[in-house]
This record gives structure tokens, C-alpha cells and sequence, in this order.
């Protein structure tokens, strides 16, 4: 009997069919892995909503760090309390406005930028700056007429001392 060997041609056409077939399986393959940490990130983004209920619970948690460090009278909490969330709106509105003056530079370094857009963005900062110590300051005078001056100080440390706290709480949750 005699056994037949295949043609030179023949392995190699196999060779190649069965390469391609490799290939294809290894780019199915990445293209799976990639699309699916693409969708698992999706996943861990918070939702909008998600977003607001973290924001108005660290909303409350400062409200009550702040009740408990300054320990106001029943009155004084009705008269504060409207001012200072009117002021926080006001604070949060400037924030936004300045956030957003940023982004529109965001990436460009000082070089890649004409010498009337670093000057615009200089003069806006110190606008944002002033703008946001004039707001401070209104704030601190509207307050002096509700509580005492040592409760103002007070309020000052508190948010300084919530805002610590909340970092270092932050910062021990990235750890674990």
C-alpha cells in the first residue's frame, strides 16, 4: 500500500486557513475584553440621580456637623439656616460659572494660548476671586445681625473642620 503525501501547497493553504481562524478567534477575543471593561465602567459611573442623593445626603451631613459645633438657639437656626442655603446657592452658581470658564481651556497649556486669551483668563480669575470674597463678605455681615460674631468664627472652623473630615473619609475609602 502506498501512502500518499500531500503537496507542498496543499500544508500550506491548510496552514494559512488554520492562521486565519487563530487570528480571527484572538481579534474576537480583544475586541470582547475591551468592549466588556468598556461596559463595566459604564456601570460603576454613578447615575445622575445617584449623584443628587450622594449630594443633598453630604448636604445634610454638613448641616448637622455645622447644628452641632455651633449649638444655636431654636431662633437663631429659624433666621440662619435661609441665609446660608441662599448664600451655598450662590456659591454653587459662582463655582459652576467658573468651572465652565476653565473647561474651555482645559487641555492647552499657556503656550498654546494668544497672548488676548492668558490675559482673558488671568482677568476672569481675579474676577472669580473677587466676586467670590464679595459674596463672602456679604454673607458674613448678614450674619453678624443673626448670630454672634463668636458663632461666625465658629462657622468659619466648622466647614474648614467638615470639609477635612470628609476628605479624610474619602481618602480611607480609595484605600480599602
Amino acid at each position: 500500500m502506498k501512502v500518499m503525501k500531500p503537496e507542498i501547497g496543499t500544508i500550506y493553504k491548510i496552514k494559512k486557513k488554520v492562521m486565519k481562524k487563530k487570528v480571527a478567534i484572538i481579534g474576537l477575543l480583544l475586541i470582547f475584553i475591551g468592549s466588556s471593561r468598556l461596559i463595566a465602567q459604564d456601570h460603576n459611573k454613578p447615575s445622575k440621580e445617584q449623584r443628587e442623593n450622594r449630594k443633598a445626603k453630604m448636604k445634610e451631613m454638613k448641616k448637622s456637623f455645622i447644628k452641632d459645633e455651633l449649638q444655636m438657639t431654636a431662633e437663631e437656626e429659624q433666621v440662619f439656616w435661609p441665609i446660608y442655603d441662599n448664600y451655598e446657592l450662590k456659591r454653587e452658581s459662582l463655582r459652576k460659572e467658573h468651572r465652565s470658564l476653565r473647561k474651555k481651556y482645559k487641555g492647552k497649556s499657556p503656550n498654546e494660548l494668544t497672548d488676548q486669551e492668558a490675559e482673558y483668563l488671568i482677568s476672569s480669575e481675579m474676577e472669580f476671586r473677587q466676586r467670590r470674597l464679595d459674596l463672602d463678605k456679604a454673607f458674613q455681615e448678614e450674619l453678624k445681625g443673626v448670630i454672634s460674631i463668636q458663632k461666625v468664627l465658629l462657622l468659619n472652623k466648622a466647614e474648614r473642620k467638615f470639609k477635612k473630615q470628609l476628605l479624610d473619609r474619602m481618602k480611607g475609602r480609595r484605600k480599602d
